[in-house]
């Protein structure tokens, strides 16, 4: 019998193209999904309130404990949602009158019925604020004896006991203020799920300085990471590793706005109000207001976006609270560097092997646009950050310089677009542990899908002939060529292994905004392959442009993940061929070799750790390779430097300053100074193919594991 709670927020069908306009959500969510900011003052199953405080929030750091929320379509309630004797526990939310009837009509059919919480009086419903701990409990203990009496073969007696148990947390104040303004919810959520209040009063944050939503941001973020010293290491950790700690949180309008804005006609003063909004930089927006009747026109512009931004904050709120997460909020005008990441893009699609200076100097101008955004404050969150960063936007974050690197390479790192809206949706719900064996990725499956005659086509392929001999034995892979869009769904559908990677060309015009493979010399639009494709978890795009920076949310790798992928490894800019053939050897051995040597050690190995793993030890030997290629360290020395900065970069011995270190050996081993070193290193950065990648979707809930690690874990958990 599955034990968790859903909590299912019911909503009326939409058509596809009636969603928001500037950020794309169904518009039932806008009633339904305030009820999320509740959601983590109760249990995510029924062993929660069973357990002590700390271990509650041990499991949620590693990915166990999180709450299974979901807006679902009443139709789809109907027809598919209701519980059942092994799923009998259900909370459905409704806020509109008609779905409220719809609702209360189906659940007085039903063996085992879910609580209904409505905003409206409706039969068999109770009111959000006759919600309370001690009431769900009673509907778990009925919901188990309707579950009994729908199927006699189920033994209720233990959960039964588990529900009697209870112990409702008792909550303290936090010492920090409650804010109006929402940039500080989702730091809220988590620390009222630990038990910790924010006072409602002394709050601020409407239209007030900067530095106070910085202030506030900040204080709040560091309580949450705070908590951690309450559940540090576990040796349930071993199995499952600790969730990204950190969310940087950036929403944006997708780039069609303003072209539906231009077709609506508006008047004048609505369109002022969007422009606004467009050229917004901090946390608030100020338009100056003549009467009484600008206002009625500015005003559904303002409220409109002002709903799609609660939407995405009360989501993320659940989700941080499912992690322990930290969240920054940051400000608009970090979405302004379009223009100077839409300089760099258009100068790397011009040139194949660009000068490496001036592909620099273009690139320190987008990390200083970055930069220029977040202050000292929250540069020093990143910093504490342990266990990886999530971005929820649009914005490049994962070129924003840390400590000499990018942040990208830095941290484990891994995205989710905020638009759209209801792909973001999908992708916060809680994705559960997904656990494969790292000998799984020698069935790995590679579709190249290049014309005859391509001089590109064989790179990947060769690269992959050499991995039976490093991996120590023979690899079961598949590689198939298809030739129409029919054979590439075809062998997709017949491949039942954890990895696809696909070897082609990737485009993404800005006109129109919508990328494409090439498969049998056709454009491709991935997300038509919706409901005719089965993936595999992961998929790795070795093509350009499959996920560009300055172009729209229609992208190949964020089609891929609309069809099913758990986690899709992108291109932001065009790749070269040799480099990306080398890194994807490079990404295989570290799913099949160091995961092996992982889970030998009792440990899981996450794939957001072998992506960035990957990416840093393919920049150390860019570095390495690049000053001995410049005569700058001695030939001989190369070799042994790239592997002492592989030793410093993985596990039982990573380090975060592996970077300093490699330095300081290549200016002991070499002919160069610390100024050198400063006048190279940011060219062979620059250059290097490792900033083109990004890691999408929910790659964290991927873990590379086997028997030996949950053996490991179960006999320190038994010390």
């Amino acid at each position: 019998m599955i034990e968790e709670i859903f909590y299912i927020l019911a909503i009326p069908s939409w058509e596809p193209t009636k969603v928001s306009p500037f950020q794309g959500f169904a518009p039932g969510l806008f009633h339904a999904a305030p009820y999320l900011v509740g959601v983590p003052t109760f249990p995510s199953d029924i062993s929660e309130l069973a357990m002590d405080p700390a271990d509650r929030l041990a499991r949620r750091r590693a990915g166990q404990g999180a709450w299974h929320w979901s807006p679902v379509t009443i139709e789809n309630l109907l027809d598919h949602g209701q519980p059942t004797p092994s799923r009998p526990f259900m909370v459905v939310i409704t806020s509109e009158p008609e779905v409220a009837r719809k609702v209360a009509t189906w659940r007085r059919g039903l063996r085992v019925r879910p609580l209904h919480l409505s905003a409206h009086e409706i039969g068999g419903a109770i009111r959000p604020h006759e919600l309370t701990v001690e009431r769900l409990q009673q509907h778990c203990r009925t919901a188990l004896r309707q579950a009994k009496e729908a199927n006699r073969r189920i033994d209720i007696a233990e959960r039964l006991s588990i529900i009697d148990a209870w112990r409702p947390w008792t909550m303290e104040p936090s010492g920090l203020h409650r804010h109006s303004h929402n940039v500080t919810l989702p730091n809220e959520m988590v620390l009222r799920s630990a038990g910790l209040m924010t006072d409602r009063e002394g709050g601020k944050l409407e239209v007030s300085p900067e530095q106070d939503y910085v202030d506030g941001i900040t204080e709040s973020a560091r309580a949450v990471l705070d908590l951690r010293e309450q559940a540090n290491d576990r040796p349930a950790y071993r199995l499952n590793p600790p969730r990204p700690d950190l969310i940087l949180l950036a929403p944006s309008m997708h780039v069609q706005a303003a072209e539906i804005i231009q077709r609506a006609k508006l008047p004048k003063l609505s369109v002022r109000a969007f422009r606004a909004l467009q050229r917004q930089r901090g946390y608030t927006i100020q338009i100056p207001i003549e009467d009484e009747g600008a206002i009625n026109e500015i005003g559904p512009i303002l409220s409109l976006r002002g709903g799609e931004l609660r939407v995405t904050t009360y989501a993320v709120g659940v989700r941080a609270a499912s992690t322990a997460a930290a969240t920054i909020r940051l400000p608009a005008r970090i979405n302004r560097s379009v223009g100077v990441v839409g300089q760099l893009a258009r100068f790397l699609r011009h040139h194949e092997n660009p000068p490496p200076i001036k592909t620099s100097r273009v690139f320190r101008a987008v990390q200083g646009a970055l930069a220029e955004t977040l202050p000292p404050e929250h540069m020093d969150l990143l910093r504490q950050s342990n266990s990886g960063i999530k971005i929820i936007g649009e914005a490049p974050l994962e070129w924003l310089p840390l400590d000499d690197l990018p942040l990208g390479i830095a941290r484990d790192v891994s995205r989710i677009g905020t638009t759209p809206g209801n792909l973001l949706i999908e992708q916060l719900r809680h994705v559960p542990p997904l656990y494969i064996p790292a000998e799984e990725f020698k069935n790995y499956l590679a579709v190249s899908m290049f014309e005859e005659g391509d001089g590109i086509a064989h790179h990947v392929r060769q690269a992959l002939a050499v991995l039976p001999d490093a991996a120590e034995s023979k690899l079961t892979g598949i590689s198939a060529a298809p030739k129409s869009t029919d054979e590439f769904i075809s062998t997709v559908n017949d491949y039942d292994g954890p990895i696809l990677i696909v070897d082609s060309h990737g485009t993404h015009p800005d006109n129109p905004d919508v990328g494409g493979l090439t498969i049998g010399g056709e454009f491709v639009d991935v997300w038509d392959l919706a409901g005719k494709i089965r993936l595999p978890p992961i998929v790795v795009l070795s093509a350009c442009d499959t996920h560009p920076f300055d172009r729209s949310h229609a992208t190949v790798a964020n089609g891929f993940l609309r069809c099913g992928a758990i986690a899709v490894l992108g291109t932001v800019l065009p790749i070269r061929s040799r480099d990306a053939a080398i890194f994807l050897v490079r990404l295989m051995l570290r799913a099949i070799s160091f995961g092996n040597a992982m889970n030998a050690n009792g440990r899981s190995a996450a794939w957001t750790n072998i992506v960035g793993g990957g990416l840093r030890m393919q920049l150390a030997s860019d570095i390495v390779r690049g000053l001995g290629a410049r005569g700058m360290i001695p030939e001989d020395r190369v070799d042994r430097i790239h592997l002492a900065a592989n030793h410093d970069i993985n596990p039982p011995h990573e380090r975060a300053d592996w970077l300093p270190r490699l330095r300081q050996r290549c200016i002991e081993a070499g002919e160069i100074n610390q100024d050198q070193w400063a006048a190279t290193y940011p060219d062979i950065l620059a250059a290097s193919d490792v900033i083109r990648y990004v890691n999408i979707g929910n790659p964290e809930a991927i873990l590379i594991s086997d028997e030996r690690v949950l053996k490991r874990t179960m006999h320190e958990a038994q010390m």
